[in-house]
């Protein structure tokens, strides 16, 4: 090398597309993909996909199929246990007012009444009630009085009751509008006669 000359060096490329083989790439290609291609345009391979998709497809209908039916059956349950219970709350209901005593149900009604006048004579009708049903149990006396001592000789329980509720009733019926009664009070009256004509079955 000449003093004074520069020596220009030549830089080979990384990439030279002179040593590219492109058949040899696409060969590398083709034999990484052609397992797979000949797999999908293989006949035997889509009448097995076929078998298959036949086969979820029936499981498929079977399940939908049964699901609707029993669909169906807990529907129809559901409304016989509906129909089963309501038919069972008439009966109670229709069994609940042929026991309840029609007299104590008026007495009821009186004294839930907004009329004063009514809840007097729902004491009165109590009482009377009362008279009668001890009579019917053979309790003897002439008088209230001698009923609810004969009562309480026999061993009835809240006869007490029964004789405060019965002075009540002697003072309404004596007094009249002059004796001062609330509703709160009727309530608590009849409620001691309800006490009474629970111990006779009456109610």
């Amino acid at each position: 090398m000449q003093p004074g000359v520069i020596q220009t060096v030549t830089e080979k490329p990384l990439f030279d597309p002179t040593y590219l083989n492109i058949e040899y790439v696409f060969n590398k290609i083709y034999n990484s993909i052609g397992p797979i291609w000949d797999t999908i345009t293989d006949p035997h391979t889509w009448t097995i996909i076929g078998i298959i998709s036949v086969c979820i497809s029936i499981l498929s209908l079977f399940i939908i199929i049964f699901s609707l039916v029993r669909l169906i059956e807990i529907q129809i349950f559901d409304a016989q246990e509906i129909e089963h219970e309501i038919n069972h709350a008439l009966a109670r209901d229709k069994e609940t007012d042929r026991s309840t005593n029609p007299r104590w149900k008026y007495i009821q009604t009186l004294i839930e009444s907004p009329n004063e006048s009514d809840w007097r004579i729902a004491v009165l009708e109590a009482d009377t009630l009362l008279e009668e049903s001890l009579k019917e149990k053979d309790i003897v006396g002439n008088n209230m009085s001698e009923l609810l001592e004969e009562a309480k000789a026999n061993g009835y329980p809240n006869i007490q009751g029964a004789w405060d509720a019965h002075l009540i009733r002697n003072k309404i019926a004596h007094e009249g509008a002059d004796f001062p009664f609330t509703q709160i009070e009727g309530r608590r009256v009849i409620k001691l006669y309800q006490n009474i004509f629970e111990d006779l079955k009456v109610i």
